[in-house]
């Protein structure tokens, strides 16, 4: 009997142990929710702030020429080398002060990209037509060719970046062409590039990765407002357009 009661004793406070140790559980459990809770809304609004910082970054143009000024025999962009272009020309002078309905349904789409289709804009620019070889033609057939570019003085952080609209032949891609899709309207193309030290220099040429095809088989691609900026510009959000130059005081922006 004694037995019996012993185990009986041994039982119940067994069940009372389990009992406090699933209390305990449930406890922790509680504030382990709630610190994770409180430590998700920490993150959320750095996330937030960062978001709404990168958003106001003041940005910087690099390159020149950003609304694509014609040369002296209007065969190219003034400042801009050619690259593995075969031609250019210029399709569209996009004009501010201009009535919506006014405009031309090529002018409109340009501007719709980077949410700008009112009457008034930062500034006229214009969209060049731009053709070029799938590859380096002369030199080794199973290599990129690339576009137009220009030198600039590498910061850490730039980012590059255009309108542009693909029209045929290989899609060129890095640079001001990133993220550039076959036969769709016009978007905001580019990327971030990120580089270690300051004191060196970059060439800012999408590429035209066509080995192997013939020299006949070029592509044609539209671009306007091509550019490479100081810092990190959100181009998901159409935060593109014409930006102030930070360059040399030999070397006028040619807005």
């Amino acid at each position: 009997m004694a037995l019996e009661q012993d185990i009986a004793k041994l039982i119940e406070a067994s069940n009372d142990l389990t009992t406090i140790v699933d209390n305990k559980i449930q406890d922790i459990d509680s504030k382990v929710l709630s610190a994770k809770s409180t430590v998700d809304g920490y993150i959320s609004q750095v996330n937030s702030y960062i978001d709404s910082a990168r958003g106001k970054q003041s940005h910087f143009r690099l390159t020149k020429n950003q609304a694509l000024i014609p040369n002296a025999d209007s065969t190219f962009p003034l400042h801009w080398s050619g690259g593995f272009v075969k031609s250019a020309k210029v399709v569209e002078t996009v004009t501010t002060g201009v009535e919506v309905d006014q405009r031309s349904a090529l002018a409109r789409e340009f501007l719709q990209a980077i949410s700008s289709d009112a009457k008034y804009f930062a500034g006229s620019f214009k969209i060049w037509e731009l053709e070029y070889y799938p590859n380096r033609r002369g030199d080794n057939i199973n290599t990129s060719a690339y576009l137009m570019y220009q030198y600039l003085r590498r910061p850490t952080v730039i980012t590059a970046g255009a309108v542009v609209k693909h029209i045929k032949g290989v899609v060129p891609t890095g640079h001001w062409c990133s993220g550039l899709e076959a036969n769709q309207p016009a978007k905001i193309c580019g990327q971030l590039i990120g580089h270690s030290g300051r004191n060196h220099y970059t060439h800012c040429h999408p590429y035209v990765n066509g080995a192997g095809k013939p020299e006949t088989e070029t592509g044609i691609i539209q671009v306007a407002l091509p550019a490479v900026v100081t810092g990190d510009v959100d181009l998901t959000k159409k935060q593109w357009g014409q930006f102030a130059y930070l360059g040399d005081a030999d070397q006028p922006a040619y807005n």
